[in-house]
């Protein structure tokens, strides 16, 4: 084992009140948890992970060289009984951004009408009513969606609630159907660059759990409507659009095309 892992560990084991007690609350086999104090015996690397899931640090971070482990522990000291495992800190690590994003979520928070055409064959537009919203220092989606029951004729609700997030300057939304229903569903939108956004051209990927279970990728256009829209109006317009009798914002008719031209070569946005 290397000089500076047996180092690190001791360095996390300084902040304990005991060796002893950090193996106890750590489910660590005190003998063996010696060797590797004291250099003689290599963790395996599920050790090592029970080790790190319990001081709170990463695997990349405890194996780097004694002075920039240091510098890392001191800004960040370790988390004992820390409760957090290793998925909640791939969430996070997922829901993080190497820049602020208050800014350019905030200029983006509020409702939406979403269009997509679910079917090219049948070419039905549907329009749901999205929000993104902050909560604590996170942002979240919400989508309320209105479908025609194909048996019954009646109005089928689906709702999903997800996670936003940023990545290279895009918005990406996760969504999951909510209650017994397994659908997931990927948003990636091209943002506004200035300002208040008005449309908000993407893709959008998924499956739907019942029916055939096809991964699908289709165009979809995000038109804003406000952070405090006519909510009402806003959700009585959601539903399968008859376009013969209502026109759609040119935007939206333009970008919500699952064709493809002879000049396009990959199936990305239109705008």
């Amino acid at each position: 084992m290397s000089e500076s892992l047996s180092e690190n560990i001791r360095l996390l084991c300084s902040y304990g009140r005991s060796v002893s007690d950090i193996c106890r609350r750590a489910g660590i086999n005190r003998q063996q948890f010696s060797k590797y104090l004291n250099g003689h015996s290599e963790p395996s690397l599920a050790s090592l992970r029970k080790i790190c899931d319990f001081f709170g640090v990463d695997e990349s971070e405890i194996m780097m060289d004694k002075a920039r482990f240091q510098e890392i522990i001191r800004l960040r000291p370790p988390q004992f009984n820390h409760t957090e495992n290793r998925f909640d800190r791939v969430i996070k690590a997922l829901t993080s951004a190497d820049t602020p994003t208050d800014t350019f979520f905030s200029r983006h928070e509020g409702y939406y009408h979403a269009y997509i055409v679910p079917d090219p064959g049948r070419g039905h537009c549907i329009r749901s009513l999205s929000r993104i919203y902050r909560e604590g220092d996170k942002w979240l989606a919400r989508t309320v969606e209105r479908q025609m029951d194909q048996l019954f004729m009646l109005p089928a609700t689906l709702k999903y609630s997800g996670i936003v997030m940023e990545g290279c300057n895009r918005i990406a939304i996760y969504e999951r159907e909510d209650g017994e229903g397994r659908s997931l569903n990927a948003t990636f939108l091209y943002p506004s660059e200035h300002g208040k956004p008005r449309y908000l051209p993407g893709l959008l990927v998924g499956f739907c759990a019942e029916g055939s279970q096809q991964i699908n990728c289709i165009r979809t256009v995000w038109q804003f409507l406000g952070k405090q829209p006519d909510l009402r109006q806003a959700l009585k317009k959601c539903g399968v659009v008859d376009r013969e009798q209502e026109t759609l914002p040119a935007f939206v008719e333009q970008g919500i095309g699952n064709d493809m031209t002879a000049d396009e070569k990959l199936f990305t946005p239109r705008f």
